[in-house]
Parts: C-alpha cells; sequence; structure tokens
C-alpha cells in the first residue's frame, strides 16, 4: 500500500509538472555586427567592412555598398591589427592635424586611434602598408559586388565646374535646350542658346561617367579640380569629379572628355 502512494504521489508531481508551462528564456538581442573601419576624412573618404554584413567605399565621388562574407572581414581585419595599439601617427618630429581615425567595434563596443594618412615623415609610407593593402582589397570588393541603382530618367541640366582651393574659377550651366550660362571668377558672365541636339552632344562626351566611378590618385598638389553635374526630375543629381592632379586610372580620358567639351561650349557661346 505504501508502495502505491509513493507512485501515485510521483504520478501526480509529474502530471503537474507537464501541466505548468515553462517560463520562456528570453533571447538575448543582437546587437550590430563586429567592424573594422579605416577613415582619412570623416565622411568623405572611408572605408568599413562588417563580419557577415556590409562593407563601404566611399572616396571621391565613388561611394559603394556591397556583402561582406565572415572571411573578408577576418582578412581585412588581420591587415589593420597592426594599427591597433597606437593607430598611425606621423613622424614624432613632424605636426600634422588630422581628423582621420582608426575604429574596431567588436560585441557594441568601438575602439578608436588616430590615422594621419597624410604624412611626409621618413617611413612612414612603409608604416601604413598593410592599410594601404587593405585599402585595394576592399576597393577590388567594392567595384565586383556593387550593385548599381535603377535606371535614372534622362537629364535635363549639366553644369561644368572648375575650382581652386575651394574658389569657383569658371562654370557652364548647360540646360536641355533654352538659356545657358558662363561664368567666370572674375564676374563676367555670358549667356548663349543651346538647342537640345547641343546638350545631347555634351552629355554623350561623358556618357560612359554616368553611374559610374572615376579612379584617381592624386600625386600633384594644389592643382586646379573640377565636376561635371548631371541634374534629373525627381532624383538626387550624379557627379563626376576630377582633379589636375591626377595622373593615373581613368584622369587621362577624362581630361579628354572635358576639354573637348569646352572647346564645343566656347564655340556656342561665342557664336562660332
Amino acid at each position: 500500500m505504501r508502495n502505491l502512494l509513493i507512485a501515485g504521489a510521483v504520478l501526480l508531481a509529474g502530471c503537474a509538472t507537464q501541466a505548468s508551462p515553462q517560463a520562456p528564456v528570453a533571447e538575448a538581442e543582437a546587437g550590430p555586427p563586429d567592424k573594422v573601419e579605416v577613415v582619412y576624412h570623416p565622411g568623405i573618404m572611408f572605408f568599413s567592412v562588417e563580419d557577415g554584413g556590409e562593407g563601404r567605399f566611399k572616396t571621391g565621388q565613388e561611394d559603394y555598398a556591397f556583402p561582406v562574407s565572415h572571411a573578408d572581414y577576418v582578412r581585412i581585419r588581420a591587415l589593420l591589427e597592426p594599427y591597433r595599439a597606437e593607430g598611425l601617427i606621423c613622424g614624432r618630429d613632424e605636426s600634422w592635424e588630422h581628423n582621420g581615425y582608426l575604429a574596431w567595434r567588436e560585441n557594441g563596443v568601438e575602439t578608436r586611434r588616430p590615422n594621419e594618412s597624410i604624412c611626409y615623415a621618413d617611413g612612414h609610407g612603409d608604416a601604413k602598408s598593410s592599410m594601404t593593402a587593405a585599402y585595394y582589397d576592399v576597393e577590388d570588393m567594392a567595384e565586383e559586388r556593387w550593385v548599381p541603382p535603377p535606371g535614372l530618367p534622362d537629364p535635363t541640366r549639366m553644369t561644368l565646374t572648375w575650382l581652386s582651393w575651394g574658389n569657383m574659377q569658371e562654370r557652364w550651366d548647360i540646360p536641355r535646350g533654352g538659356e545657358a550660362t558662363w561664368a567666370h571668377h572674375d564676374g563676367r558672365t555670358t549667356t548663349f542658346a543651346v538647342t537640345p541636339a547641343d546638350f545631347d552632344r555634351v552629355r554623350d562626351l561623358f556618357r560612359p561617367y554616368e553611374g559610374a566611378g572615376f579612379e584617381c590618385e592624386r600625386v600633384i598638389a594644389d592643382l586646379p579640380y573640377g565636376r561635371l553635374v548631371w541634374s534629373q526630375p525627381g532624383h538626387e543629381d550624379q557627379e563626376l569629379g576630377w582633379d589636375r592632379g591626377c595622373v593615373t586610372g581613368d584622369a587621362s580620358d577624362v581630361f579628354s572628355r572635358v576639354d573637348q567639351a569646352e572647346t564645343y561650349l566656347m564655340a556656342l557661346r561665342d557664336g562660332g
């Protein structure tokens, strides 16, 4: 009888346990993925890779977002590891102010170190060799994996501008048919008529660069630079930028197209 009572008690306890629902186990909120980032000029020139997430590569007119695998992240992180302790600091005998930085994000916690990338101290080029390797590795990933946005409507206006130290030197403002404007830094301004065919002829010169990046390595400082802006209704402007200090990549091709466009526009302006 005693054994029956014990068995019954065990059975009842088991039923009670099954009847009582288990309290749900709260799942830990997933934080942002680990990330490494190299910033030369905040918001203007930088690259980054997330662990199994998104990569970014922004420099000049290039701005790519692309997928990154865990293996990609590990490779880039290893290249940047030599800078984890102190960052990249210019030669101790020079005073150089720069707002660049390196950042590592792990488990939601970010560590920053200085990145004085523009420096002419002896040995600085060798010191940043691993970072340079990471730069070109990420650039290759960006160009291979970036998916361009859907096609934009045809532009209705183009603006070609030359600048120096942030100051406008010369500007051509061209609508697709109507009154165009040429302006010079000395205050001279001229208006002249352009037809849709004139507009299309200038556009055709730069068509290969619509929605595409411009490869440039600037090695000669303090030279004029410029940009061509395409404007289309309901969308952000597109922009192609160049610098007379660029001597590699697509530089010679872009400069040739700029020269042809200006020659044609000067003829229209001067009534030739």
